[in-house]
């Protein structure tokens, strides 16, 4: 199963979006598709027509269940069209990033939806995740569970501006996470008869270089029409520009798969009779505090708003952020 997270701290740059309508173009190739919702706002399941109090269990519970990755999977995933699957969320889902909301103390709070997620991948060929618009365990979550990650970035003056706080960012935590996640930068919502956006993207390509897709998620009044009946744009218009933009995605991630996923490289390392880093390792390793944790959390956020640093390729990600990794330091 490959995985890819879909993030974005920035409001209003397509990500619920993008990971709806990229999980429901697998699926229509016949790709047998996850979604995961892990925004507490629950914006996928409305876009796809999940009515949220009908949702018994959701990924809350999933990521609290004992023993980790133990939540049953057919008492949570909908089938919300052919081939296409979705673990929704719900408001309860926020509560689990606050002190005493029930992530922060496990030893592994930021393994515990790739342990979920170990247990379905034989059911699916992709796995798409739709992460929250905040730095924090939530996303944690995402990046560790992810085999790659793409950043949609409206063709706009201040997601420009920002697109470069949330690449170090994401890097920064991948840092973390002790792996490096590869990393795409999605142009979205782009009107190409628009001066200033095309002058704007063309920035975003120069300023990104070769971790900019080359190709387009243009703005269309389908898509937003789509969520609003409840339907991807595969279901909802079919033969529009906006449908023929996710294609043109899927067949260019079909083109370019990342080199080795999650699985496969622990697979590997562990047949070297090296320390995997899968997730019964990450337990057990010495974590982080939970006031360390937080700390970590608290300088990304800062230094995600803050105004952009000089930065070149040879500058390291931990010293454009100030940050250090939390495995570091004296023994916790």
């Amino acid at each position: 199963m490959r995985s890819v997270a879909i993030v974005n701290q920035k409001g209003g740059c397509g990500k619920t979006t993008t990971a709806i309508n990229l999980a429901a173009t697998l699926a229509a190739k016949n790709r047998r598709t996850l979604l995961v919702d892990m925004d507490p706002q629950g914006h996928c399941g409305i876009g796809l027509g999940v009515p949220e109090d009908r949702i018994e269990q959701g990924l809350a519970e999933a990521l609290l269940a004992d023993p980790p990755g133990g939540a049953d999977p057919d008492a949570m995933l909908w089938e919300v069209a052919k081939n296409l699957r979705l673990a929704p969320s719900t408001l309860s889902l926020a509560g689990l990033e606050a002190a005493r909301g029930g992530l922060a103390h496990l030893p592994d709070r930021d393994a515990r939806l790739s342990q979920f997620l170990d247990r379905v991948a034989d059911r699916f060929d992709w796995c798409v995740i739709d992460c929250p618009p905040t730095i924090g365990l939530l996303t944690f979550n995402a990046l560790r569970a992810a085999d790659e990650a793409i950043i949609p970035v409206e063709t706009g003056f201040f997601s420009l501006k920002g697109s470069e706080r949330q690449a170090a960012a994401i890097q920064a935590m991948s840092a973390r996470l002790e792996r490096a996640l590869p990393l795409r930068i999605l142009p979205t919502l782009h009107r190409p008869n628009a001066k200033l956006a095309t002058d704007l993207l063309a920035a975003i390509e120069r300023r990104h270089g070769m971790l900019t897709m080359p190709l387009v998620i243009r703005e269309h009044e389908s898509l937003r029409e789509a969520a609003g009946f409840g339907q991807p744009i595969t279901e909802y218009a079919p033969g529009s520009e906006a449908c023929r933009d996710f294609i043109m995605l899927v067949d260019w991630l079909d083109a370019n798969p990342v080199a080795c996923t999650r699985k496969k490289l622990n697979a590997v390392i562990a047949a070297r009779g090296e320390l995997a880093l899968d997730d019964a390792a990450s337990a057990s390793a010495p974590a982080a505090s939970g006031e360390r944790m937080a700390d970590l959390l608290s300088r990304i956020r800062q230094q995600a708003s803050a105004p952009i640093a000089s930065m070149d390729s040879s500058t390291p990600v931990e010293r454009v952020l100030h940050i250090e990794s939390p495995m570091s330091g004296e023994p916790q």
